[in-house]
């Protein structure tokens, strides 16, 4: 047997009683182990098999991220609190009806809505904000008098044209009203502002008919375009769907249902009606789905690469076998721990999986190298496992412990999602522990064996350069210092940026349909709630909130009864009687064909007259018609039964028109509206059964800049402390996330000290070991400041994580630093060198796979983690055998006085 390399040897002579202790324990173990090894793996395999099973059944997703953070923090019991009274955003699906015109977006809404209301097994509530008869007929009263008197003058210059399609809305009566009015402007061309909208409407109309493309006349774009009343292409509809948080995907049967009425009512851009949902429900159900397939991937892609790098570090197909299959064994033990501990992976934990692999195969590469080394040199397979657990045994129970205390430094945390992950992932550094002593070198001696002199020699270590490095080094530790102190510097620049919809997939349908209403502000579901006990009071802390300046307004239940009510009245009152006149009802039917085609004719004659080829808009718009009125005309008379075409024109111009006519002679006779005309779903959103009155209140800067979304919310609280709403909810949510990281990172540092402090009884190794991981953390924080790169709900995990990771590099290396018997071979040429080097390359390897999701978050968290990983690398083969070479000499006399004693 070859001499034992003291570099292994994890433990101070002052504690050699429990260091011995240990390694013969672990020793007795493998011997066990041997006596039976073919049993041993047989007896493994016999209780993987039934914890796959519960594994698979019984591992659940959590798709409720309100769960994340524990529930008793103030802001969530504020939440809870407001949920009890009032309806939330929080888990209702925001539904976008959008078309080509707005009567076409009104009536898809009114149908679709009547359609999910007739679902209540997929939704509790449907309503449509501002919709409904009431503001159809109220609507007016909420504009101001200047929209009021600008919508006069347009309705005036529309005015005999609808007075006489109202009489008669036929096709005919349309061509022959446009050439009376464009005869009228050859005497005022300035009086014929309303024709170029009316024009292009009948041009496209023309097409359309024999094109077959979706088209819808608009008589309220032509009435409303450009004014203060601009017409609504898009309405979004508010649906409570019935979620099922113990499902995979909790929205799933709500978003079926609500893609087979849309079906059932023929929207498609083929129709010109469009649909896209978002939503808290809708989010989380497709980033659900998008990352079960990036994380499955990603597992299967880490694993492959895994596998490459235990074949280049361990150079034996067998070895790697034994390897890999002790890492899959124990990866379904640990999700069946999961199973029954956690029960549901949160969006955090369902990455332990990548995580798992990349740091549990660590224990494989300095296990199976010490292993193959004593192969090497002629020892059988249960004398190599014995030495093996010699010399590695208790640095990886060591290691074992230190990872696990950076995963379990979250647990204490408000931070329920990373703790969960901390807790299974930190369980899990145990379990491989385990399968490390037991089924690796069960494997090896049974079914895996490797025969004698199989063995090809280890590849040669290019670490030399690291060596030529490490022989100043005073030099390497002044820049190391320089770099710590300009990251410290660049560390308040840090920023945690709150905002959940930039961490998913930018492609998935529902985060565009999200930053669409963010940027519709009239829409955009970016307020917060107030909640107070009366009518009065509401109105008192309303104008408090209003006097803020990162807040545009309020609204509250008394703001739905219209001011200045008799002056807009009076406007109305004359609008109403420019309208006065008889309502047809329907487009009239049976009109001779004849006619209807000499009307057109004469109208595409007139066109051509020379008023009409100027520059002007309404010549150019004519232009446009007469060109394709030709050809629509040329084509009816080719046709050999043109009433359907002539008939297809007239529904699509005229169609609408009575509808439109009549709701238009609805909205300006209103009469006056008090708190008791308000519809009662209104007064229900708006004030309790109990009496409570809510206020909306509306930001002033658009919150997705960085800061305003912190501004508005604290400006919000500090009226009211139980205020709620999503941008106080992830503002609190990010600061409640941001204290879990500091209290983890605490916890992490100061258990990890205490435990090597405890093992070694003295405070210089310990300097050394965790002076490289400190280093790192500055330096990945201040690369994350230097590059604006924000800690997100997701990515905070990586800091903790790396004093856990990093730290057990360094144990290896300070324990070599001990031993005169290695001076000069602090890497090179060691089994030390290889396995820091092949362990920080597989968990490079594997975390580097997460970033490649389509979910921002946890590609940013892939992203972070390698970056972290390979400057912990570099800490420690460069910074830390610099720093070792300075206190080596104390180091020795330290060891030389303990060996004394």
């Amino acid at each position: 047997m070859r001499r034992a390399d003291p570099a292994a040897i994890p433990f101070s002579p002052v504690i050699r009683g429990f260091e011995s202790w240990l390694i013969g324990a672990l020793c007795a173990w493998q011997d066990a182990v041997h006596r039976r090894p073919g049993v041993v793996v047989a007896l493994v395999l016999v209780v993987t098999l039934p914890l796959g099973v519960y594994a698979a059944t019984h591992l659940g997703i959590n798709a409720d991220n309100k769960l994340l953070l524990a529930p008793d923090l103030a802001f969530q019991r504020a939440a809870a609190d407001y949920a009890r009274d009032f309806p939330t955003l929080d888990d209702s699906l925001l539904i976008l009806v959008e078309g080509d015109s707005p009567e076409q977006v009104r009536e898809a809404t009114q149908a679709l809505e009547a359609r999910l209301a007739a679902r209540p097994d997929a939704f509790t509530d449907v309503f449509a904000p501002g919709g409904g008869p009431f503001f159809e007929r109220y609507g007016l009263l909420y504009r101001s008098e200047d929209d009021l008197y600008d919508f006069g003058d347009s309705l005036a210059a529309y005015q005999p044209l609808l007075a006489e399609l109202a009489r008669e809305p036929s096709l005919s009566t349309l061509s022959r009203l446009i050439r009376l009015g464009l005869e009228s402007f050859e005497d005022s061309p300035d009086g014929a502002s309303a024709w170029p909208g009316v024009l292009e409407q009948f041009s496209r109309a023309t097409v359309a008919v024999y094109a077959e493309y979706p088209l819808s006349v608009s008589w309220e774009s032509l009435l409303l375009e450009g004014s203060a009343f601009d017409p609504q292409r898009r309405r979004v509809l508010v649906a409570e769907p019935v979620l099922d948080f113990d499902s995979l995907l909790a929205a799933g049967p709500a978003m079926e249902a609500l893609q087979q009425e849309a079906r059932a009512l023929g929207f498609g851009p083929e129709r010109g009606v469009r649909i896209r949902v978002t939503g808290n429900p809708a989010l989380n159900y497709e980033e659900m789905r998008g990352l079960i397939w990036d994380v499955g991937v990603a597992g299967i892609f880490s694993f492959a690469l895994v596998t490459m790098v235990l074949w280049r570090a361990l150079r034996s197909g067998r070895m790697v076998a034994a390897a890999a299959s002790t890492l899959l064994i124990a990866l379904v033990w640990t999700a069946a721990i999961a199973a029954a501990t956690v029960g549901r992976l949160s969006l955090v934990s369902i990455t332990f999986a990548v995580l798992f692999i990349g740091l549990g195969v660590d224990f494989g590469i300095h296990f199976g190298l010490r292993y193959t080394e004593a192969l090497r040199e002629g020892l059988g397979p249960r004398e190599a496992a014995h030495h093996t657990c010699e010399h590695v045994g208790a640095s990886l129970v060591v290691c074992a412990f230190t990872t696990a205390i950076g995963f379990y430094s979250f647990i204490p945390t408000d931070y329920r999602g990373v703790g969960e992950l901390g807790w299974i992932a930190g369980t899990g550094m145990f379990v491989i522990l385990f399968h490390t002593l037991t089924l690796f070198p069960a494997l090896l001696g049974s079914w895996l064996a490797i025969e004698p002199g199989t063995l090809p020699p280890p590849r040669p270590q290019r670490l030399g350069w690291l060596e030529a490095v490490n022989r100043r080094p005073g030099a390497v530790c002044t820049a190391a210092a320089v770099l710590a102190l300009g990251s410290l510097a660049l560390v308040p620049r840090l920023r945690f940026d709150p905002d959940v919809v930039r961490l998913r997939d930018p492609d998935t349908p529902s985060v565009q349909a999200f930053e669409t209403l963010l940027a519709e502000r009239q829409d955009s579901p970016w307020y917060a709630n107030v909640v107070t006990p009366d009518a009065d009071r509401a109105a008192a802390v309303a104008a408090e909130l209003r006097s803020l300046p990162e807040v545009e307004r309020t609204l509250t239940l008394a703001d739905f009864v219209p001011e200045q009510q008799d002056e807009k009245l009076e406007i109305l009152a004359d609008l109403d009687l420019l309208l006065d006149f008889p309502r047809q009802g329907e487009v009239l039917a049976g009109v001779d064909t004849a006619e209807q085609v000499a009307a057109l004719g004469e109208l595409h004659a007139f066109l051509a007259s020379e008023p009409l080829e100027g520059s002007t808009p309404v010549a150019e718009s004519a232009r446009m018609l007469r060109r394709e009125l030709g050809r629509f005309l040329e084509r009816v008379a080719a046709d050999p039964a043109p009433e359907a075409a002539l008939a297809e024109l007239e529904g699509l111009l005229l169609g609408r028109f009575p509808a439109q006519l009549e709701r238009l002679q609805t909205a300006v006779s209103p009469g006056p509206v008090g708190l008791e005309d308000l519809p009662e779903d209104l007064v229900a959103r708006m004030r309790s059964p109990s009496g409570l009155q809510r206020i909306q209140v509306f930001p002033a800067e658009d919150l997705d800049a960085p800061g305003n979304m912190e501004e508005f919310a604290d400006a919000v609280r500090s009226v009211d402390r139980s205020a709620t709403g999503l941008p106080i909810n992830l503002v609190e949510f990010g600061r409640a996330t941001a204290r879990s990281l500091r209290q983890a990172l605490g916890l992490a540092l100061a258990s990890i000290a205490l435990l090597l402090l405890a093992l070694w009884r003295r405070p210089l190794p310990v300097a050394a070991a965790l002076a490289p991981l400190l280093l790192a953390a500055l330096l990945t924080a201040g690369a994350m400041a230097l590059f604006d790169l924000p800690f997100t709900f997701v990515n905070v995990v990586v800091l903790p994580l790396l004093l856990g990771m990093g730290v057990d590099s360094g144990i290896h290396l300070v324990q070599r630093a001990r031993h005169p018997a290695d001076e000069g071979q602090m890497l090179a040429g060691t089994v030390t060198g290889r396995a820091v080097f092949y362990s920080a390359l597989t968990t490079i390897a594997s975390f580097g796979s997460l970033g490649f999701s389509a979910h921002r978050g946890i590609a940013s968290m892939g992203t972070l983690l390698v970056v972290a990983m390979i400057i912990s690398l570099l800490s420690n083969l460069v910074v830390l055998p610099a720093l070792l070479q300075l206190v080596r000499d104390r180091f020795l006399r330290d060891e030389a006085k303990l060996e004394a004693r």
